[in-house]
């Protein structure tokens, strides 16, 4: 095909009809422009098609780590919620003497449960997340209403994390150090620690530290539901993104 357009160009030209080559010479001009940019135009079309499935498989992995957010605040939190404050609140009234006990040993494991949590320590799913910042492919998230979401629920994440650095108040070593908690035998109490943990349970140290890790509880499941609130609509936009 070189040597076609080659033949006619020197044909013209040994012919002396100049402006004939020039018109030609303009004309190939033309076509080769157009030939780059339709490469181009391939070319820019490959790349966005390869953005739109890496950006649905990062949606896909998205919506997943959101799910399991909401799986282990049910799991960790709003499951022993209620159980857990009964028993800060039943160690409340005992010390005020409005309690009476009827059973010590289901007692004091009830107080040991009081603790579950009190660590604070959030497990969210931020591998996907942190993929997208680490690589710069967040910018693949076509949608800008979506990408802000994204965001912002991440950021609400970042947020408990630091907020909840040292957060502990002390109840969970306390109670441990009263009876030693051992997974074989979660129920086992000794009776010399029975009757040292009911001694320490009417003290003024421990009152303050039931009444601490009551409002501890309160936050984390004030925390948790705003995670849970978040978490929902942003599986619903994706999802309704990855449906278009």
């Amino acid at each position: 095909m070189i040597k076609f357009f080659r033949h006619i160009r020197q044909k013209l030209l040994t012919e002396n009809k100049f402006s004939k080559y020039l018109l030609y010479a303009i004309g190939e001009i033309i076509l080769v422009v157009i030939g780059i940019l339709i490469a181009l135009q391939i070319n820019n079309w490959n790349e966005f098609r390869k953005d739109q499935v890496k950006e649905q498989a990062y949606l896909v992995n998205l919506n997943k780590d959101i799910k399991a957010d909401i799986s282990y605040n049910n799991r960790n939190i709003f499951e022993r919620y209620d159980k857990k404050v009964e028993a800060l609140k039943n160690g409340k009234a005992y010390y005020q003497g409005m309690y009476t006990i009827t059973d010590t040993l289901t007692f004091l494991n009830d107080l040991g449960y009081g603790a579950v949590f009190g660590n604070v320590i959030w497990a969210f799913n931020k591998t996907t997340y942190n993929q997208l910042v680490n690589t710069g492919d967040f910018k693949i998230i076509a949608n800008d209403s979506l990408r802000e979401s994204i965001l912002n629920y991440y950021n609400l994440l970042n947020g408990i994390d630091e907020s909840s650095e040292g957060k502990q108040t002390g109840y969970v070593k306390y109670t441990n150090s009263l009876a030693p908690f051992n997974r074989d035998a979660p129920g086992f109490i000794s009776s010399f620690d029975q009757k040292l943990f009911l001694s320490k349970i009417k003290s003024e140290e421990f009152y303050k530290l039931l009444n601490l890790e009551l409002t501890l509880a309160y936050e984390i499941k004030g925390k948790a539901t705003s995670v849970d609130s978040r978490a929902e609509k942003l599986i619903e936009l994706i999802e309704t993104y990855l449906k278009e």
